[in-house]
This record gives C-alpha cells, structure tokens and sequence, in this order.
C-alpha cells in the first residue's frame, strides 16, 4: 500500500511553464532583432542570442529531469566554486572589465557573468540549510547569524566588482528565504536597520552611485548627464500609446536609448507594442511566477519548496527592479530583464532555474 509520502510523476514538465518561459524568450529575441537590427553590428546581437537560447534550452531540459534533492548535495560545492569564480572576475588577468566594472570572464569569444550563477547558489545552498535545521531555524544564533553572515561576505565580494543591483537581490531574496523557513519575524527585521545603513554606505562611498541618485531625482533636469537614459525610456514608454508604432518603428532605439537590447529593452517593447504589448508580457510574467509558486506550495518537502520559492523570489525582484529602472521608479542598477533582454549568462541561469523548478512541479503527495 502506497505511503503518503510517496511521489509521482505528472509529465516531463509543467506546461504553463514551459510555455510562458518560451513565449518571453521568443519576445526578448524579436524585440533584440528590433532593437539591433539597424545598428552597425547588424544581426550579430540574434545570433548570438540564438546560441544562448539553444544551451539554454538544453540546461533547461535536463535541470527538469534531474530529481531537485540532488541539488542538496552539491549546494556548498556549488556556492564555492561560484563564488570563486566571482573572486576570480577581481584579478586583472581574469576578469574581464565592461565600462568599469569588472564581473565577466573571457572565455573564447563569449563572456560569462558569475553572479547570474551565484543567485541560484546562494539560493541552493539556504534552501539546503534552512530544510536541515527544521525547527531549530527559530532560534537566531542557528536560524538566522549564520544566513546572515554567509551573506554579508557574498555581498561584500560581489560589491567590489561593483554590482550594486546583484547585492541587492541576493539580500532581498536571503531575507525571504529566512522568512519563509520558519524564522521568527523579529530575528529578521532587528538586522534590516544596519543592512540599510551598509547599503546606505555601499551607495554614497561611490560617486557614480551618488550620481545615479542624483539623476533619479529629477533625471529631467540632468537630461544631458546622468538622466539621459531613463528620460529617454520614459519618452519611449510615452510614445507607444495604446497600441504602439508596430514593430521595428521604434524612434528611440535609433542611437537615443543606450543599452536599447539589454537592460533598456521592455521601453522599446512599449514604444513598438504600445499599452497592449507591455501588459501581455506582464501577464505572462505573472503567470510564470504563479507557476512556480504553486510548484512550491505543492511540494512534498522544504527543500523543494524553499528551492522554488528562492528561484521565483530572484526572477520576480529581476523583473520589478528592471522595470522600475526604466520607469523612472530607481536609480539604475545594471540588471537584466530575465528571458527577454540580451546576454548569455543570464538566459542561461534564469532558464535552468525554470527546469529547476519544472523538476519540483512534478512530484506531489499521493494525497494530493
């Protein structure tokens, strides 16, 4: 007689989540062609996009039949050799350094960005503590100071390439992964002061940072300065209307929008699809972290649970950071839009950790 802790199987996968996620890389691969299509470099952006939508698809596929408890074995590895590889992006040698900040490695003709794979590590390695300490997760000096701790050097390692915005989820998403692994609320709350006030150091120490603010402000009245991207990406957002110029009329990705094709590419979207275009990728962002929460919440165990909920949790702070940046909401912060903006490393991870989550959503209690 089966056991109520017993699993099966519902499928390879879960077709919400297979679908939404292909439905956004298809989007982010016509609007880079839309984006880039007129530059200098021509097609160069697709193709290699192309390429990382192909590797990303074979990550994903065997992440989502790979048995998610596997994973626990290998957290601590895994946070190790990323991180090194991280520290590895501060050496001259290695590191490879993009307008003054030094977070790529070379490798061949294509560069790969560590700290896309250090969230899933980071991610891995608390959903693995948070599940082995059970109830003794309460209590702050086993729960809590050692979380606390292991994130603090993180981001002070990551902080020194800089990636002000990458500091910022991995705190954001350690905090709610504490949250919901049963620490008490007050064990987490009492450290966000001096978190802020670090973060607050992190921010005025640098005067770019200082700048950033500055511009975010009132980015209008520094427009040729530090305001000149997000004044353009609010005009782009402004002249799509309800239903936008169509496709590859956009005006401003005409050498007006820097990073038009990478951290800048939902404000074109905007401007090409107008209202309607921005609201159906928002929806189907929506359902693809609904998805994934309800992967979790079904999940026979906290490790699984956890592992999801840590996948979506930096997914979704992505998206909200992203889409705030180009509205005006926050200062910039380097941060892609996963699935849909251009670059390798960062397709790469968000898409094995969607498999990640696939390999989660197909096992539920019997009972269930």
């Amino acid at each position: 007689m089966a056991n109520d802790k017993e699993t099966k199987h519902y499928g390879l996968y879960d077709p919400w989540l297979f679908y939404t996620t292909f439905t956004l890389v298809g989007l982010g691969l016509l609007m880079i062609f839309s984006a880039t299509a007129q530059s200098s470099n021509g097609l160069f952006y697709l193709r290699r996009q192309v390429l990382f939508v192909v590797a990303g698809t074979i990550t994903m596929v065997v992440a989502s039949r790979i048995p998610y408890r596997c994973w626990k074995k290998i957290a601590v590895p895994f946070m190790l050799v990323t991180l090194g590889l991280v520290i590895a992006t501060l050496f001259p040698v290695i590191g490879h350094k993009i307008k003054g900040a030094s977070r790529w490695i070379r490798i061949g003709g294509f560069s790969i960005q560590p700290t896309e794979f250090l969230k899933i590590a980071l991610v891995m390695l608390l959903a693995a503590s948070l599940s082995k300490k059970a109830e003794k997760v309460r209590q702050f000096e086993i729960g809590v100071l050692p979380h606390l701790m292991i994130i603090g050097v993180i981001a002070l390692i990551v902080n020194l390439q800089p990636d002000f915005g990458t500091v910022v989820v991995l705190c954001a998403v350690t905090w709610i992964m504490l949250f919901l692994g049963g620490a008490r609320l007050l064990h987490i709350v009492a450290p966000l002061v001096p978190l802020v006030i670090v973060l607050a150091l992190f921010v005025t120490g640098e005067g770019y940072r200082m700048a950033r603010i500055k511009a975010f402000m009132d980015p209008w009245a520094v427009e040729k300065n530090g305001g000149y991207q997000v004044t353009r990406s609010l005009m782009a957002y402004g002249s799509g209307g309800i239903t936008g110029k169509g496709l590859s009329n956009s005006e401003l990705k005409l050498k007006h929008l820097p990073e038009c094709h990478t951290d800048f590419i939902f404000p074109i979207l905007g401007e090409e699809l107008g209202l309607i275009g921005v609201l159906s990728a928002l929806g189907i962002y929506v359902l693809l972290l609904t998805r994934g929460f309800l992967a979790a919440m079904r999940c026979p165990d906290m490790f699984g649970c956890l592992l999801a909920v840590g996948i979506c949790a930096v997914i979704g702070l992505q998206i909200i950071i992203n889409l705030a940046v180009t509205m005006g909401m926050l200062p910039p912060t380097g941060l892609t839009l996963p699935l849909m903006s251009y670059g390798g490393s960062s397709l790469l991870c968000t898409m094995t950790g969607i498999g990640i989550i696939m390999n989660v959503a197909r096992e539920e209690p019997h009972a269930r």
